[in-house]
């Protein structure tokens, strides 16, 4: 038995004397990084921490300001500096992994709302973190600010907290700070963002390059598994919206409770009085059945009190948890449909609902959503209001259809009509987005019903309806930085399309073809609509591979094959962001094949991506079809027959079954789409 525990003890003494000891710099950057309760957390040390795990290495946390941990990792007094940007001057005493585990960007706080572009910070006071990327960056606020004579008085502050609390004190006019750090100071985030930059751990010259592969080598796989610990951590410390109650709904619960307390001893006292009435004298009957009633009426008081408060915390419960549920990532249409639903389960007397959008500038309305009416008659119907919201209220109005024929035209009243369940009362809350953009919340009771909207309700719905405004506001700046990045992506897409596509349309007719395959494999529409959307940036990574190589006639060598295959991994390098997982995988997966023999990894059936299966297929029907440097396109016929039956260059066995009896049964829809892009070439 000693001889048993005296060998546990040695080994256990060897494995830590095998062990890599690593210390770690961590500076305040929430959610990536932070202190709290005297424990580090965020999601570059809990992704840190699981490669530590794995890999049996010890890890000694140094916890500093920005700045002074700069200097440590050059003077090689850390190994390693959590959440950190590239630049040419840090690289020479940082080295960095191939990976970044997450991307960012800056943004621009004010503490009021008088900064809409880069021009508004003309001769402004501008707080910014010592030494951060989006100050000192060739790109950076710095010397945006020279190249456009902005004048701007910069003040150097040591964490980000410093820099937003110096714009709550009025010591500077605006802030720059990273664009998910917490604002805990409710100052207004400006419309100027700047600077998208790759994060990464960086490390120490010192720190051994084996450490820095095992980093590369844990995040390049986690970042391709949706179920991995590395999505987990997105989800928990990036996408978990947490609802905030209402400072006049915590004093409400605040006073009530001081409510119920003297209720129930003002009842106690009573109570007493009651006994010692009675045992004074049994001549006061009257006045006890009196006392008596008055304590059975408070007890009934009581009863109701806690029956308000219970259904009140049930419905802000549920509130919290509906909304936790609501997903940037979701379409509009799912966006709109489930707010009108939330709010339609919130308010007890509502039956109905639609959300109407407003342009007050145009005098414009559209509905965007609707619940119990027929949804798609009235979205048909756009037309100029006599009334357009002002300031944002709640307002009730009875038979709203028969009030909206004052402001409509004859075919949109009828409509509205024919679209519309019969409604007794409406409740509408007029809510403002931004300059000249306004929505109407709108939620009906059912002609029948004997309820109409209580106050309490009421309150309810305001509730509701500021948080949906927050967390909408959030979507549009969501599509909005998503749009665009979207948009650069597919101008990229094209520049690199332009070396070696002749007509200019492959990654179109690509994109195309993908979404008659997701469609026939009957795809979550989402899943369909992002294959359409990211399939023309498969090739976007043959931007970085030299035009000589692209453009040459005849076979490419073998060292010439070598790099044109790159253009995978240089595509997924450009993709590398949560928001766009489908697109990376269509870049880094498309010419895998289904049998294994493909590039870049090898792999095989569904360890390749369903996104990334449809697209192979699709581009090589295109790519035999088109015309290159290097051959004639064939036609579809030729086309067809050596996908389905191969020759020295394509198998059928590099493709779903699934998806080449699609395209099998379907070859002539192909042919149809390929021609009406190249009606103007002649092409048949």
């Amino acid at each position: 038995m000693k001889k048993n525990i005296f060998i546990i003890l040695f080994l256990t003494f060897l494995s830590f004397l095998s062990a890599e000891n690593l210390i770690v710099g961590i500076y305040e950057n929430k959610p990536l990084t932070y202190k709290e309760n005297g424990e580090y957390k965020g999601l570059a040390i809990d992704l840190l921490n699981e490669i530590a795990k794995k890999e049996n290495w010890h890890l000694t946390y140094q916890y500093d300001t920005f700045p002074n941990l700069i200097e440590k990792i050059k003077n090689n007094e850390i190994n390693i500096l959590i959440d950190l940007g590239k630049t040419k001057d840090r690289e020479l005493f940082i080295k960095y992994p191939s990976q970044p585990f997450f991307t960012n960007w800056g943004i621009i706080y004010s503490k009021n709302n008088n900064i809409d572009s880069l021009l508004d910070l003309k001769n402004k006071k501008i707080a910014v973190l010592k030494n951060d990327i989006y100050y000192t960056h060739e790109n950076g606020i710095k010397n945006l600010s020279k190249k456009m004579n902005l004048n701007i008085e910069f003040h150097e502050y040591n964490s980000y907290d410093e820099v937003l609390k110096a714009v709550k004190d009025n010591l500077c006019d605006a802030g720059v700070v990273n664009r998910i750090f917490n604002n805990s100071y409710n100052l207004h985030k400006t419309p100027i963002v700047f600077l998208p930059i790759e994060v990464y751990y960086g490390f120490s010259k010192n720190t051994k390059d084996d450490i820095i592969n095992k980093i590369d080598y844990y995040l390049n796989k986690w970042k391709n598994e949706e179920d991995s610990i590395y999505f987990s951590l997105m989800k928990k410390y990036l996408y978990n919206e947490k609802f905030i109650i209402p400072e006049w709904i915590n004093k409400f619960l605040y006073f009530s409770s001081i409510v119920i307390i003297t209720l129930f001893i003002t009842s106690l006292i009573f109570y007493i009085l009651f006994i010692k009435a009675t045992k004074k004298s049994k001549g006061k009957n009257e006045e006890l059945e009196a006392y008596n009633n008055e304590l059975a009426s408070m007890n009934e008081e009581l009863e109701e009190s806690y029956a308000n408060i219970e259904d009140m915390n049930f419905k802000l419960i549920k509130l919290t948890k509906i909304m936790s549920k609501l997903k940037f990532s979701s379409t509009f249409e799912e966006f709109y449909n489930e707010l009108l639903r939330t709010a339609i389960f919130l308010i007890p007397e509502a039956d109905y609902g639609s959300i109407i959008f407003i342009d007050s500038k145009k005098n414009q309305w559209k509905f965007l959503s609707a619940y119990g009416h027929n949804s798609e008659m009235l979205k048909n119907i756009t037309y100029a209001a006599g009334h357009t919201p002002t300031k944002e209220k709640i307002k009730i109005i009875d038979n709203i259809v028969e009030n909206e024929r004052i402001e409509m035209n004859n075919e949109s009243y009828k409509i509205l009509r024919e679209a519309s369940k019969p409604i007794k009362q409406t409740m509408i809350y007029e809510i403002k987005l931004k300059e000249n953009q306004w929505i109407n919340f709108c939620l009906d009771i059912d002609i029948n019903s004997e309820k109409t909207f209580s106050e309490e309700s009421k309150e309810i719905f305001e509730i509701f309806a500021n948080l949906a405004r927050a967390f909408w506001i959030e979507k549009l700046s969501y599509e909005y930085i998503k749009d665009t990045y979207l948009n650069l992506a597919n101008k990229l897409a094209s520049i690199a399309e332009e070396y070696d596509d002749i007509t200019g349309k492959h990654i179109y007719r690509v994109a195309e073809f993908s979404k008659f395959i997701a469609e026939k494999l009957h795809l979550d529409k989402k899943l369909i609509d992002d294959i359409y959307t990211y399939s023309p940036l498969h090739d976007i990574g043959k931007l970085f591979i030299d035009k000589s190589i692209l453009l040459k006639e005849g076979s490419l060598n073998k060292n010439e094959w070598e790099e044109m295959k790159k253009h995978t991994l240089y595509g997924a390098k450009i993709l590398d962001d949560p928001y766009f997982i489908i697109a990376k995988n269509i870049a880094l997966y498309h010419h895998e094949k289904y049998n294994g023999e493909g590039y870049p990894y090898g792999l095989k059936g569904n360890e390749i991506p369903i996104e990334a299966q449809i697209v192979a297929l699709a581009d090589v029907y295109d790519a035999l079809r088109s015309d290159r440097s290097y051959k004639k396109g064939f036609s579809h016929e030729i086309a067809v027959e050596i996908i389905l039956k191969g020759d020295e260059r394509t198998k059928p066995e590099f493709f779903n079954p699934e998806i080449l009896n699609i395209f099998e049964n379907f070859h002539y829809e192909f042919k149809e789409i390929y021609n009406n892009f190249n009606k103007d070439n002649g092409t048949f």
